[in-house]
């Protein structure tokens, strides 16, 4: 996490966009940067304070020195993992979901997943 009194600005500006009440407000905020700068302890602050308050969310970082593991095929599903953690009506909705395709945890459709694990489950909630 980032230390206190650090950061301050872009951890504001990214709890304001949590926050804004907007419907067209983007729903996704993809944090890049160069190695180095601080987005994971970013991530993490924040991924720490929306669970602090009760938020739902789910924070996915990307390593390069973890490119072997191939994360990326794993983003959908632990977004849709984490949802599910924090939201029992999203949780039993995936799990609908899930009882009648158990492949969508391992297929490499993203499309597919972001469909049936993470919009369909949502829509329903």
């Amino acid at each position: 996490k980032c230390l206190d009194g650090t950061r301050t600005e872009i951890l504001r500006d990214i709890m304001n966009w949590i926050n804004d009440p907007d419907l067209a407000a983007p729903r996704i905020l993809w944090l890049h940067g160069q190695a180095g700068r601080g987005k994971s302890a970013i991530a993490h602050t924040i991924a720490s304070w929306v669970k602090d308050v009760g938020g739902l969310g789910s924070c996915f970082c990307f390593a390069r020195d973890r490119q072997s593991e191939h994360r990326e095929e794993k983003i959908l599903t632990t977004i849709a993992r984490d949802l599910a953690g924090r939201d029992q009506s999203f949780r039993r909705a995936l799990a609908d979901v899930l009882s009648k395709d158990h492949t969508l945890k391992t297929t490499p459709d993203v499309m597919q997943q972001w469909q049936q694990l993470i919009l369909e489950p949502l829509s329903k909630v």
